[in-house]
Parts: C-alpha cells; structure tokens; sequence
C-alpha cells in the first residue's frame, strides 16, 4: 500500500530571521507562521490521525536545505512550507497565494516574493554543505511531483477560500530555496499580507489562524482522499 500517512509541515523563518515584519517588528512573520503551522499539525493529529512532523515546533533559526531534508529523511508524503506575505508602498493589497518551485535558468524572472523569502540564505553559514543539491537535479525533482504539486496548491486555494473569505490569489510558481529537493509533492503558502493593516490583524487573531488552519488541513485530507493508493495482495 502507498498511504499518505506522513507530512512535514515547515513554519517559515524563526530565530534570528525573522522574515518579514511591520509596527517597528511587534508583527513579526516567524510568530504567525509557527502558531499556524502547529494548528494545522494538531488538526491532522487529532482530527485525522496523521502522523506529522514539524521543521521546528519553537522560535529556532533552521536551514533552508535542512528544511527539505527532514521531509526526505523522513519518507514523508507531503511537504507544506506556511509562511505570511508583504510588500512596500502597497498597504491596499491582501489575500492568499499558494506557489509551486519553478526554477529558471535566468534569474532575471526572479519576483519580489521570492528575492523575499529567499534572503535567509545570507544568515546561514558560507562553508559546503553535502546536502545541497544542483540546480539541474532540482529540476528534475520538481519535474516527477509537478501534476500532485499543483493539484495540492490548488484544493489549499479551494478550502482557504471556502474557511476565510479572504482574497484568492491563486496559484503561481516561483523558485523558493525551501522547497529545493523535495522528493514528495510540496507547496509553498502565502498566508496573507502583515503589510495590509486589516490583515495583520486577522493573522495574529487565533480564531483566524484556526480558520486558516483548518482551511489547510482540509485540502490534505481532499488531497489524501483522492491520492491514497492501495495494492491488494
């Protein structure tokens, strides 16, 4: 039997990055990703009886490519990395977007949510690591868990929409580091934006982050449901 039983849910940022933050960093993005991240966990949990596992549980600075790889080392069958968007000189602009890993020969593509994301990498240590892996190997990684990829994004979009009424985005791709050498289906959310004043504060109210939450968990189980696949012997 090939059962999605195992997900690595992966709270965005933390530690000494702090990702994206606003009201002279009292919102900080690290804090809304991991209280989100671990009400989706206890859902699955509890709910669902899955068997999840987090990328940190605490406000702990994590590698990107560790990131991955505690997904890989643990055979798991869904990868979601949760994290909360901005933009300067945009207080208006709000919703929710879930992104798919494209990655781009030129980086001329790069969009601005990506250079975002991706800045961590300047906090992490500058010596080889053995884990990282090649740009042409990446890709193909990518290319085997595209059509589940994109079906996962698009029921996050769904069941989001269906438990918030927030603005749907949609689904857009974009080459974010974390996501590099994930060997199952995986996604990248943006929860919404701690830019737009409204917004920031739904995202730091709990009752919103459980509406989030269980948008979320219910696009796994839709997810499940449909991908579980039993051999009978």
């Amino acid at each position: 039997k090939n059962i999605i039983n195992t997900i690595v849910l992966d709270a965005g940022h933390g530690g000494k990055d702090p990702g994206a933050c606003v009201k002279k960093c009292k919102i900080k993005e690290k804090d809304i990703t991991l209280s989100i991240t671990k009400k989706v966990g206890q859902i699955l949990k509890q709910k669902y009886n899955m068997n999840v596992i987090y990328t940190r549980e605490d406000d702990r600075f994590v590698k990107l490519h560790n990131r991955t790889k505690i997904a890989n080392d643990n055979n798991a069958k869904i990868f979601i990395s949760i994290h909360a968007n901005s933009i300067e000189g945009s207080p208006s602009t709000k919703g929710f977007e879930t992104y798919l890993l494209k990655i781009d020969k030129s980086s001329a593509a790069v969009n601005e949510v990506e250079k975002r994301e991706n800045q961590v990498i300047q906090l992490e240590t500058k010596t080889d690591n053995p884990n990282m892996i090649s740009r042409h190997l990446a890709m193909k990684i990518q290319k085997a868990n595209l059509k589940e990829s994109k079906e996962l994004a698009q029921l996050i979009q769904q069941e989001i929409s269906k438990t918030t009424n927030s603005v749907n985005r949609g689904v857009k791709q974009a080459g974010f580091q974390v996501l590099w050498g994930a060997t199952m289906p995986n996604v990248l959310i943006e929860v919404g934006f701690i830019t737009n004043n409204n917004e920031a504060k739904n995202l730091m109210s709990s009752k919103y982050q459980d509406k989030i939450a269980n948008g979320i968990a219910n696009a796994v189980m839709l997810y499940k449901k449909k991908n579980d696949k039993y051999i009978l012997q």
